[in-house]
């Protein structure tokens, strides 16, 4: 298992790992580590994790190619003497980059299968990350790194029904949907302190980016400030727009009302988002947005929380309002008035959350797990002990 990913603090790689060793795979992962994210990097899997020392940095495209590359020559060195020795049936890619398939190159060219999965889509994300449109050369480059990608794979794994369509279109190889869903045995609803009790918490938890519409909920924070003199905003993460994020809190004088967390192993984010009103999944809109299953919403919901949460397409797909608060995306106003809605009827808020656990626990990640696992096995031909 290949990915460009912090793996103390990517849920979805552990899980993956997890879900294959359990059924009695050996499995290797190779991942990213950093001081920041060091902690508790097994994170209970059953699988040998081998980690390259790299601080990544949310920098321009040449700082991401320069990244990639080092990252690709380590993996692809590492597969490729292991394989030798081990005879990998299977070589399991987590995207991005999608040009990480080709770490599998001697294991595929000894009849290994290639399995990609598809997190993000990479012209849209990059579009997005770099707040314009991508240039012709680029967006040229990009799609065809996509299409030699998927074409050298055998099988494609991705986060949600509109990502399965739109991979659907390029490819007729099949398309498997895994969404990113919490582990029910990690996550139980709870009762416990958020902070002080005579406060009143929202929660943000994930990477601090332009797209993921943090700086929205401290907008609409300052609008409420008069109103709701209890409220406060913990963020849980870091990210490119971090430094952006304190100084807007600073210039629209709410600084003392957000507590910024910095990144923190997966495991612990329970007991800092339990006891919260409500946990926030801000995502802005766009042609990348529109596609992005919220990791946190299922992760809020698992723990009892009411969840606010931006009207994004894919989010609408798979819940109603009767089961989260949406917003318009982009629109911090909005958020206030979402907020307001929630603070002033708590028991219709507790509903909500009641609705959407039942929700959750329809989709459920035992199912998308059996869903991983089958894949993976029928493509090797092979079966778990």
């Amino acid at each position: 298992m290949v990915a460009f990913s912090l793996y103390a603090v990517d849920p979805r790689v552990k899980r993956a790992a997890r879900a294959l060793s359990e059924k009695g795979h050996q499995v290797d992962v190779f991942a990213v580590f950093n001081e920041a994210a060091a902690e508790d990097s097994e994170g209970g899997v059953l699988a040998r994790i081998r980690l390259l020392h790299l601080r990544k940095r949310q920098a321009g495209i040449a700082r991401h190619a320069l990244e990639y590359g080092i990252f690709f020559a380590w993996a692809f060195a590492l597969v490729t003497f292991l394989h030798i020795r081990r005879r990998y049936d299977v070589v399991y890619v987590h995207n991005m980059p999608n040009f990480l398939v080709f770490t599998g190159l001697l294991p595929k060219l000894g009849r290994a299968k290639i399995v990609l999965d598809v997190h993000d889509p990479a012209a849209e994300l990059l579009a997005d990350m770099h707040g314009h449109d991508l240039g012709p050369w680029t967006s040229r480059f990009v799609a065809a790194e996509q299409r030699v990608s998927i074409s050298f794979s055998d099988a494609l794994i991705t986060v949600n029904e509109p990502m399965r369509r739109r991979l659907s279109a390029l490819t007729d190889l099949p398309v498997a949907v895994v969404m990113n869903l919490p582990d029910r045995r990690s996550c139980e609803p709870a009762a416990a302190s958020c902070g002080r009790e005579d406060l009143d918490w929202l929660v943000y938890t994930g990477s601090i980016a332009h797209r993921n519409g943090v700086d929205l909920v401290v907008r609409a924070l300052s609008m409420l400030a008069n109103e709701f003199p209890s409220l406060r905003f913990r963020v849980i993460g870091e990210g490119p727009a971090l430094a952006s994020v304190v100084q807007l809190a600073e210039e629209l004088r709410v600084s003392d009302r957000v507590e910024f967390t910095r990144f923190v192993p997966s495991e612990k984010i329970p007991g800092l988002v339990r006891g919260a009103v409500a946990g926030i999944s801000p995502q802005r809109g766009g042609p990348f947005g529109s596609l992005v299953f919220s990791m946190k919403v299922p992760d809020y919901v698992s723990l009892g929380l009411p969840v606010i949460c931006s009207g994004i397409a894919t989010m609408r797909h798979y819940f109603s309002d009767e089961e989260l608060l949406f917003f318009e995306p982009d629109d911090a106003a909005d958020l206030a008035r979402a907020i307001r809605v929630l603070l002033a009827n708590p028991a219709a808020a507790a509903e909500r959350a009641t609705r959407a656990r039942i929700k959750l626990d329809k989709l459920d990640w035992t199912t998308q797990k059996e869903t991983l696992v089958e894949t993976v096995e029928a493509l090797a031909g092979i079966r778990g002990s």
